[in-house]
């Protein structure tokens, strides 16, 4: 387990998650703004997952889209081109929702943010234990959603 506080460590430990993602990255967050997403690096590391192969996902889950559109030109690039392996989907806002953010790769490396206004949390590389639940919770999330983000002006 690697504990992060600061916006340098938050961001080293997304990194350091995406490098182990191989298959599936599956994100629960308000608005990504803390993450930031159109950092070229990362932008380039989730663009090389999109094109890595066939059976590749990458699923964000927000319980905000607004800074999406406004602050996220890359991401929203990404998912013009990538829409058959990135999708992106707005939290059913009736519906529960954990006080928690967090990222899941490949069942088995976890970021957990355990207040998902906050920048504290922790990473934990190759701990299964600690998925199975939050794959369970973004599951149940992802199918309420019915707000699916579109990379085009009309949703095309």
């Amino acid at each position: 387990m690697t504990e992060f506080a600061t916006p340098s460590e938050l961001h080293a430990a997304f990194d350091a998650l995406l490098a182990r993602t191989h298959r599936q990255l599956r994100v629960y967050d308000p608005d990504l703004s803390l993450l930031d997403l159109d950092h070229l690096p990362r932008h380039a590391a989730l663009r090389a997952l999109c094109v890595a192969g066939s059976g590749h996902r990458i699923e964000l889950l927000l319980d905000n889209i607004h800074h999406l559109s406004r602050d996220c030109p890359r991401l929203m690039q990404l998912l013009r081109d990538f829409s058959h392996v990135l999708e992106i989907r707005q939290a059913d806002p009736d519906a529960p929702r954990p006080d928690q953010a967090f990222a899941v790769a490949d069942h088995h490396s976890a970021l957990i943010r355990a207040d998902k206004t906050a920048l504290r949390g922790a990473l934990y590389m190759d701990d299964p234990s600690r998925t199975v639940n939050l794959h369970q919770s973004f599951e149940a999330m992802w199918q309420r959603a019915q707000t699916h983000v579109s990379a085009t002006t009309l949703g095309l």
